[in-house]
């Protein structure tokens, strides 16, 4: 019988696309058995990112059922991973979408509200009833989003994000709200060869049940073919528009 593994790779080792790659066990788990490789592979990263984000930087629990939480970019590659965990976690889910089709996608993916991100988010989450939301995840443009993300966290709220400020971003309007700002990065186990690199595996494995079961969905949106040198480089260009939906794979 075939046995299949997945990981999301490590910056420190060259590589992420050749053929064969050097991997630490500790971030590879097994793969899903009734998945194809090709929809499989759009996985592990954005897992990964998801998961730590909500259970470990936001640190939601059974306990959260019922809380509310804004994805920033909910149909991206991690927005649309976190929403379907989110939901799963019995949260309710506001995520952001811009457009028709991301609009559905993310409510396929169990998306309770969508909001544009390309306008001011904080109207638009009060008219669907919410002064205050308990959890926000920002997954792009964080020093664009901060002034509506200020405005909308919840007192003793939890706010992760993902992206790199390039500036120095002002948290002096969450002191008074006690909030929590937390910065993810999916690579800092491996890179800092943490205490908790094994969660890596664990974790993936977890997502691999919940893609066999039915309860995660691989959001893979398209397959550019076999891994050539074009393809790899048409596949960059298409996610430096910044309009990319779910995740690409090349085979």
């Amino acid at each position: 019988m075939e046995i299949l593994f997945f990981w999301a790779g490590d910056v420190t080792r060259a590589g992420s696309n050749a053929e064969f790659q050097a991997v630490d066990e500790r971030i590879v788990g097994f793969a899903p058995k009734n998945l194809s490789k090709e929809k499989a592979v759009a996985i592990p990263l954005t897992s990964l990112t998801a998961y730590e984000l909500l259970f470990e930087k936001l640190q939601v629990t059974s306990e959260s059922k019922g809380k509310s939480i804004l994805i920033i970019n909910g149909a991206g590659g991690v927005g649309s991973v976190a929403t379907q965990m989110a939901k799963n976690a019995g949260l309710t889910v506001i995520a952001t979408a811009s457009n028709p089709q991301a609009i559905e996608w993310v409510k396929n993916f169990g998306a309770d509200y969508t909001v544009n991100h390309h306008e001011n988010l904080v109207p638009q989450v009060h008219e669907l009833g919410f002064k205050f939301v308990d959890y926000i995840l920002i997954l792009n443009a964080v020093v664009e989003h901060m002034p509506a993300v200020n405005e909308l966290i919840a007192p003793q709220g939890s706010i992760a994000n993902i992206v790199e400020p390039g500036q120095a971003i002002n948290l002096d309007k969450l002191a008074h709200k006690s909030a929590r700002f937390n910065f993810e990065w999916m690579f800092t186990k491996v890179v800092s060869d943490t205490d908790d690199l094994q969660s890596q595996h664990d974790i993936l494995n977890q997502a691999s049940e919940w893609l066999d079961n039915g309860t995660l969905t691989s959001t893979m949106t398209q397959n550019l073919g076999a891994l050539t040198a074009d393809n790899v480089r048409k596949a960059h260009e298409l996610i430096e528009e910044n309009h990319t939906i779910g995740k690409i794979v090349l085979t």
